[in-house]
């Protein structure tokens, strides 16, 4: 199997982001394909990728307005040749050398599903609370998880078509990770880990959510829909989502993201009975009042 690894990166009006990711990415002397798509970038990024100069650019798409991952993600899994492939985003700046060195797992152990890097910071990496799900393949290692983030990974070609999300709706990148773990690939992140800077991370020193007016116009989905306060709780909840990955087994993430028949009676249960206890309390104070 040829290792050189097909890249989707799409970009939306993030200049200052994709600037350090593409010089990042190119100062990387692994081979790789990089496809790139423009959703719409009103911020003279259209321009960057216009003018870029490098033979590892395989193709690039400008649409006219931003239609999110769905149509970028199936798009480069139809145009992309390469037997491995993955995603970078734009606001990720990955370790040099970390799509060799993934792509020569992903090409030799057919049980890999995706494999991807410790986007959290640094110091959130905890190895011996990971201990629990790190397991090994042959002469590979790695902490397994569900899914891993969607800005940074890699997998096989075939295995990411296979698996792709055919529903527009779903958000983040189109592709059941779940589904991979049901069905026997093992997703995780390779050990020793690879770490990538989220540049869009509230504790990243390079995050726009921290400036000056910049909650309010750069805050993330996550965020939005979460309705977190400012950039310091946001940080906190993704500080806690990091230990959640390092001490939840695979087996509870898999209850949790393809609940069984009996696991819905037991959620819907537990729902009706807190409304019950809800009402129950509401009652009783509305009785001392």
């Amino acid at each position: 199997m040829n290792t050189i690894p097909g890249l989707l990166m799409i970009t939306w009006n993030r200049r200052e982001y994709f600037e350090r990711t593409i010089k990042n990415v190119l100062a990387d002397p692994s081979e790789f394909r990089l496809y790139i798509w423009d959703n719409g970038s009103q911020d003279g990024v259209r321009d960057i990728i216009d003018g870029i100069r490098d033979e590892r650019i395989a193709r690039r798409y400008f649409s006219k307005e931003n239609v999110g991952q769905f149509n970028p993600w199936h798009w480069f899994l139809d145009a992309c040749s390469e037997e491995i492939a993955g995603k970078l985003d734009d606001d990720i700046i990955g370790e040099h050398g970390w799509m060799a060195r993934f792509a020569e797992m992903v090409a030799n152990c057919e049980t890999f599903g995706v494999l991807g890097a410790w986007v959290f910071l640094p110091s959130e990496w905890d190895e011996l609370a990971a201990r629990h799900k790190i397991v090994t393949l042959g002469r590979y290692s790695l902490f397994q998880n569900v899914w891993v983030p969607g800005g940074i990974f890699l997998g096989r070609r075939q295995v990411l078509s296979r698996f792709a999300s055919k529903d527009p709706r779903r958000l983040g990148v189109p592709l059941r990770q779940d589904l991979l773990t049901q069905s026997g690939f093992v997703n995780g992140f390779p050990l020793p880990i690879s770490f990538a800077e989220h540049l869009d991370d509230p504790r990243s020193p390079h995050c726009r959510m921290n400036r000056p007016g910049g909650w309010d116009q750069f805050a993330a989905y996550t965020a939005r829909m979460r309705k977190f306060s400012g950039p310091e709780e946001y940080g906190r909840w993704i500080a806690r989502d990091a230990r959640m990955i390092l001490e939840t087994p695979v087996s509870v993430q898999m209850r949790a993201e393809l609940p069984t028949p009996m696991d819905r009676v037991i959620s819907y249960g537990r729902r009706g009975w807190n409304k019950i206890k809800k009402k129950v309390k509401i009652g009783s104070l509305s009785c001392l009042s």
